[in-house]
């Protein structure tokens, strides 16, 4: 579930508290948010896709990361994504967060659904470097795209549905496609 505490910072006092915690929280307006744990099912979708991107990017220009490294942006938010690509030379190791992902995962739990289809988008749009955000469910072969159009480099307001395992997301500035059969591979969905 992710929760909000009565718990209020500032983004530098956020990153010193965090420091300390034993579970995963993230940072909206000055408020910390507690994330939830995940199921068997979401933690082998994040892997499956992991693993599907490692085999398509070039390792020696692009690093795959999972859920405890985070993005933000300059004072309204800190997450921590699922899944994010970035430039293998982004950065020093002993950072923290993303300062260019090019691609960001979400799986859906039922308690994240609102902020993952309508706050993330629109907080995911405003990092410069960011090509697609990608929401994958984990009940149903069933992913929602967003990725940014060439004329414009804007976010769709509306994402892209893809359905069934024969079907592929498609992410045009990589050049690559992921099938939603790898993604769900070993995991059984409702429409099986």
């Amino acid at each position: 579930m992710n929760a909000p505490l009565d718990l209020k910072l500032d983004k530098a006092d956020f990153d010193r508290w965090l420091l300390k915690q034993d579970r995963k929280y993230e940072w909206k307006e000055g408020r910390v948010v507690q994330m939830t744990n995940v199921t068997r099912a979401h933690a082998r979708i994040v892997m499956n896709i992991a693993l599907a991107l490692d085999a398509r990017l070039d390792r020696t220009q692009w690093c795959v990361v999972t859920s405890d490294f985070g993005v933000e942006d300059t004072g309204t938010f800190v997450r921590f994504p699922d899944l994010l690509v970035e430039p293998e030379d982004a950065g020093a190791m002993d950072v923290r967060r993303s300062p260019s992902p090019v691609l960001i995962f979400e799986v859906l739990s039922p308690s994240s659904v609102d902020t993952d289809m309508i706050e993330k988008p629109v907080e995911y749009g405003t990092i410069p470097s960011l090509e697609a955000y990608v929401v994958v469910s984990q009940d149903m072969a069933l992913c929602w795209v967003w990725e940014r159009k060439g004329e414009t480099a804007a976010f769709p307001e509306k994402p892209l549905r893809i359905e069934g395992r024969d079907y592929a997301i498609a992410l045009k500035a990589r050049g690559i496609a992921l099938p939603l059969s790898e993604i769900y591979r070993n995991i059984p969905t409702v429409d099986d």
